[in-house]
């Protein structure tokens, strides 16, 4: 007894991505069922529902890229896999983006050539270049620049923004710039702050906007968080941690993404490490510490640490990268369990990302159908050649 259609579609698209892409060798009707733009959407809503599948994106210092399931990394022990050709060939001495619902975006040559590709169907796709004339060569310099990726769901629509600041003595000034995936093209963005300056290259996409860490004066200025939201296409500030202790010198301060948490370290050297989350993106006062790690804790001491993702199976449980390695910290009992991935360099960055089967195929064209008149008229052109040349037949 066979299953009804519906039923399929209900099953596979509760799947994980890799089993399904398997799937299609079934038959030519589960091909174009897993095919079909509208199952495509439906999986990926299930998979950001129920939290299935899920990766990390290695980057390493050689440009090279490497995968890990991320559900393989409950044991002490995983493994991670090279991205090979084609798409090595596609990433080489590339630098990672940024992530969503499983497109990867990366950029070569400060920024002149971007790419999107897809891990899990190992599909790439690179976008147009910018005009000279939008992007010109005078910002070739640059004192300051950055790119960020994310998803406009208002529109469904995957968007890019790059912005430069150019400091020489024949330029000045910042511009930005944004691409649309749906429409092929880069827009300007008009309403870049001139007061603002980013302090940092690492763009973080939650809630549907990019955000960096900026200062408003590149003197004196206090420390902001600016935010671009791809739906209004407009920067704006977000509000920052209420920190209240006194600034100290060298301590340095990182803004990353966990989950749809925005998340704020701010680092005292010799000290200690703050960790703070907000949870209700875009009200204010919604920051709050998560927890504090002191140096020479059960982390011990330690010059660099970033947050990278919650644990699945314990949904208070980080995983963390400090000083190059990886550890699950229990922020609650205070618990540390080293990671270790076998397959990696020594020296890399990690990035987390949801697999989907999103697919990177540009738009051709429709043909044209031709008229029926022009349809006859072509049937009746080459019946008169035929005739013409079997019966030698001056028309």
């Amino acid at each position: 007894m066979s299953l009804p259609n519906e039923l399929i579609d209900e099953i596979l698209c509760r799947l994980p991505v890799k089993p399904v892409l398997r799937f299609r060798c079934v038959s030519k009707g589960w091909c174009s069922l897993i095919d079909s733009n509208a199952f495509i959407k439906k999986h990926l809503k299930k998979t950001l529902e129920c939290n299935i599948g899920g990766g990390l994106i290695i980057n390493g210092d050689g440009g090279d890229f490497y995968l890990a399931d991320f559900d393989s990394l409950d044991d002490a022990d995983a493994s991670a896999v090279r991205i090979d050709a084609p798409i090595k060939n596609l990433l080489v001495e590339s630098q990672f983006v940024g992530a969503s619902n499983g497109l990867i975006c990366v950029w070569q040559n400060q920024m002149n050539d971007v790419f999107l590709f897809n891990p899990a169907t190992r599909k790439s796709r690179k976008i147009a270049n910018s005009s000279p004339q939008m992007f010109p060569t005078s910002f070739s310099q640059f004192e300051s620049f950055t790119c960020g990726f994310g998803y406009d769901q208002t529109n469904d629509d995957y968007k890019v923004v790059k912005v430069a600041e150019c400091y020489s003595s024949r330029f000045r000034g910042k511009l930005a710039i944004l691409y649309s995936l749906k429409t092929n093209t880069w827009t300007r963005i008009r309403n870049f702050p001139a007061n603002i300056r980013i302090t940092s290259n690492e763009c973080v996409f939650t809630n549907g906007s990019l955000h960096w860490t900026a200062i408003t004066n590149p003197v004196n200025g206090k420390d902001i968080i600016l935010a671009f939201d791809l739906q209004l296409e407009q920067f704006k500030e977000v509000p920052s941690p209420p920190i209240t202790r006194a600034l100290v010198n060298f301590n340095w301060k990182c803004l990353v993404g966990v989950g749809e948490c925005l998340c704020f370290t701010d680092n005292y050297p010799e000290s200690s490490m703050d960790v703070w989350l907000m949870k209700d993106y875009g009200a204010r006062n919604t920051w709050y510490k998560a927890f504090t790690v002191e140096q020479r804790s059960t982390l011990g001491s330690f010059s660099s640490f970033s947050p990278i993702a919650f644990s699945k199976s314990h949904s208070d449980v980080l995983l963390l990268e400090v000083d190059g390695k990886l550890v699950w910290y229990d922020p609650e009992r205070k618990t540390v369990k080293n990671l270790r991935i076998r397959g990696i360099p020594v020296n890399c960055n990690l990035f987390f990302y949801t697999e989907s089967l999103l697919r990177l195929t540009e738009d051709k064209p429709l043909q044209k159908k031709p008229s029926k008149d022009k349809k006859e008229k072509n049937q009746t052109t080459r019946r008169d050649g035929f005739l013409s040349k079997g019966f030698n037949l001056k028309l």
